[in-house]
């Protein structure tokens, strides 16, 4: 009866440990799966200037300067989280002439968002910058622009809006809520971003320029 007892606590010892042994791996498996279903990102980038060619003064034609961003493999199977996109780039041009330039962001399957300049007369108002940035646009900021009045009052910034407080060189992060347009369309393929100079101006540069891409799985 005793070496009976003995078997049967082995028994049950081995079968606990069985047990807790499939509950582990389990346990494993479940996070793996949170783990492959939770949001990664990818960030592409285009180290070098790109030249920005002059505008054709006589169609009105705008001159292009484009860096070409390539989404891989890993991003296949995957969408553009609803967080979107964000933009990371900077120019450089003859002094009170940056305004002349605009930007857009054109995803593989061809939707476009046109971006701030923040050297726009219109957004901060006239100024002598050769250069700017890098600037990181993103949909989930409120941070604006803003020149700073160098005759007080007012003086400095912000001015009006208190979130309009990102001065020259214009070095930071930026809202633009229009990047959320391209949430939920394909991430892998070709990105392009593009600065059109509406100028005969040729001596425009777009400095590196840096997209990074939040990643889901896309819907079944």
């Amino acid at each position: 009866m005793h070496a009976g007892r003995s078997r049967l606590a082995l028994f049950g010892v081995l079968l606990l440990a069985v047990c807790l042994t499939a509950s582990l791996l389990a346990g494993s498996a479940d996070a793996k799966k949170k783990k492959k279903k939770s949001t990664r990102s990818i960030t592409v980038s285009k180290t070098a200037a790109t030249p920005i060619s002059a505008g054709d003064g006589t169609n009105e034609i705008d001159g292009v300067g484009t860096a070409t961003l390539t989404v891989g493999k890993k991003a296949k199977g995957k969408v553009v989280a609803p967080s979107s996109v964000s933009i990371t780039f900077g120019a450089s041009g003859p002094a009170g002439t940056l305004d002349n330039l605009d930007y857009k962001l054109v995803a593989p399957n061809g939707r476009t968002v046109f971006l701030d300049n923040p050297e726009d007369s219109f957004t901060t108002g006239p100024g002598n910058d050769t250069t700017f940035g890098p600037l990181t646009e993103t949909a989930n900021s409120p941070v604006f622009f803003c020149r700073p009045d160098p005759s007080p009052p007012p003086n400095g910034c912000p001015i009006g809006d208190p979130d309009n407080n990102l001065g020259p060189p214009f070095a930071g992060t930026e809202g633009d809520p229009f990047l959320g347009i391209f949430s939920g369309i394909p991430a892998k393929g070709t990105w392009q971003f593009k600065a059109l100079n509406a100028s005969v101006v040729p001596s425009y540069v777009l400095s590196p320029v840096s997209l990074t891409i939040p990643l889901v799985s896309a819907p079944k």
